[in-house]
Parts: structure tokens; sequence; C-alpha cells
């Protein structure tokens, strides 16, 4: 470590939020891309377990689905179950911001989500990050916007995405787990 750099390595926001440096356009697409893996997977397990209730529901419960060709016709016709869909998608993004500032894209790009003023994302602001970033388009600003590297759900929400060190990364990651190399 240069003597410039603070010799403190714990991920502890006040540490990193004097001389971070914001993620830009790419590093935050590449995450995106990695989390739209897992988003896709969550999707398709929601989707199981929605074909699972409609499936039980037609035998035992009466549920009439005659008018459709079979029980994913059903569920892709029903406003409620897009409206489900895009609900679990919210909720995973404002749920990793919350729970540690990154999601797994993030974790693997060694970003991490904070507040402007290097304290963690709360649930309600998280909710509305993943609200205002019309479904990633708000990150568009960021190219636009070189000095400050902010999106528009970073500036609406006050929150900004910083690139992390690999100890810091690290740090993030083994929180609550002893690190057996020490």
């Amino acid at each position: 470590m240069s003597s410039e750099t603070s010799n403190d390595t714990s991920p502890s926001t006040a540490a990193m939020s004097e001389a971070v440096k914001r993620a830009g356009f790419f590093k935050r697409l590449a995450a995106m891309i990695y989390d739209w893996l897992a988003v896709i997977a969550l999707m398709m397990l929601v989707t199981i377990l929605n074909l699972a209730a409609v499936h039980l529901l037609s035998l035992y419960a009466g549920l009439d689905i005659s008018g459709y060709a079979d029980q994913s016709d059903f569920l892709n016709n029903q406003w409620w179950f897009q409206v489900e869909l895009a609900l679990w998608v919210w909720l995973f993004y404002a749920w990793f911001w919350h729970d540690g500032g990154q999601t797994i894209g993030m974790r693997a790009w060694r970003l991490k989500l904070q507040r402007i003023d290097g304290k963690p994302v709360e649930l309600k602001r998280g909710l509305l990050r993943a609200l205002y970033s019309l479904l990633g388009l708000g990150n568009l600003l960021v190219l636009f916007t070189p000095k400050t590297k902010l999106a528009l759900q970073d500036k609406l929400t006050k929150t900004e995405m910083i690139v992390l060190s690999k100890e810091q990364n690290k740090q993030i990651y083994l929180r609550g787990i002893e690190d057996p190399n020490r």
C-alpha cells in the first residue's frame, strides 16, 4: 500500500467514501448482464411455482383454464402474474443493494452501491432506486456525465456506485465469516 492510502482494509463506508472511484457505464453494464442471469433464474423459479399452483388449483379447486392452451398460456394472460414477476425483480435489486450494497453481478465486477455520504443504502432507498432505474436505462446518463459518473437513479436517490479494490470486495463478501488466513 502506498503511504497516501489508509492502512485500514475494512469495508467501512467512511474509509471508502473519502477516495471513491465511481463506476463507469461499461462496468455497470457488465454487472447488469451478470445480474440478468440471476434475475432470469429467479423468474423461472417464480414461474414454476405459479405453474404448480395453477395446476393444483385447476385439479382440486375448480380453476377453469379451459379457454387456454395450458397452464403457461393461462399465466401469460394474467395481469397479476406479470406484476408478480416485476415485483420479484424489483425486490431482488432492492434487497441486494440494502443487504451489503452488492448484487451478484456487482460483486463479480467489484462494484458497491452506497449513499453519497458513504453510508449503506436503506431498503426504502433501494426500492426507489430500482424503480427509478427504468430497467437499467437510467445508466445511460453516465455516458453524458463523465465527471460525476452518476446515473439517473443515483441522482434521484442520492446514491453512488463505486469501484472497490479486491481487498474491499473480499471483506464485504466475507462479512460475518471468519477469514481463515488471519
